[in-house]
């Protein structure tokens, strides 16, 4: 009876060897494709920091941030961003961290800066942006220049919790309702918004 009992177990472990095998390999399978959709399609993120407050993280104790959804599909096609856009970028000033911030205006369009931008105003060089933060605290444009469009990675597209906020990232917000673009430079660049 005991060689039986040893040949039932033998063959069970067997068969769980193997089933967990074909199981874990199947699994092991879809990490490259999980991987290239994070890296390339779309993911979501945790919005850390203030620079966006009040669109983003409205909370003023800082302890709750909201996940987003973020769309990288495209992320280097010039073409497919709106001014008012939340966009994550490589920080130039850091480029192993990113940022998040409002596009507000684009290539050939004259902006009007703040400070601590030391001109008035300047003109955006081509395949650049110009971005702002919605807190008047953010460090953005003002501080760094107009941004290169090889920094931005992705567009925020939905805020997806807390779930009393969820729902699509508005394309308005901001300091204050100054008009930032002062008009179109003498260049031929031109951009709708």
């Amino acid at each position: 009876m005991s060689s039986i009992a040893s040949r039932f177990r033998l063959r069970n472990a067997r068969a769980t060897f193997s089933y967990t095998s074909k199981t874990l390999l199947i699994g092991l399978s879809w990490v490259p494709v999980i991987a290239y959709v994070a890296n390339h399609v779309v993911w979501i993120g945790v919005i850390d920091g203030s620079s966006m407050t009040p669109t983003l993280n409205p909370e003023s104790n800082g302890l709750a941030k909201d996940v987003a959804l973020l769309w990288k599909l495209n992320a280097k096609s010039y073409s497919s961003y709106k001014r008012g856009d939340v966009i994550v970028l490589r920080n130039p000033r850091d480029p192993e961290s990113t940022v998040v911030k409002r596009i507000i205006a684009f290539e050939g369009e004259e902006v009007r800066t703040r400070f601590p931008y030391p001109e008035s105003r300047v003109i955006i060089p081509p395949r650049h942006f110009w971005v702002e933060g919605d807190n008047i605290h953010s460090i953005d444009s003002n501080t760094y220049g107009p941004i290169p469009i090889g920094l931005v990675t992705a567009r925020v597209q939905t805020i997806v919790f807390p779930m009393n906020r969820w729902g699509s990232v508005p394309k308005v917000g901001g300091r204050d309702p100054r008009s930032a673009v002062v008009g179109l430079s003498n260049s031929s660049y031109t951009k709708s918004t």
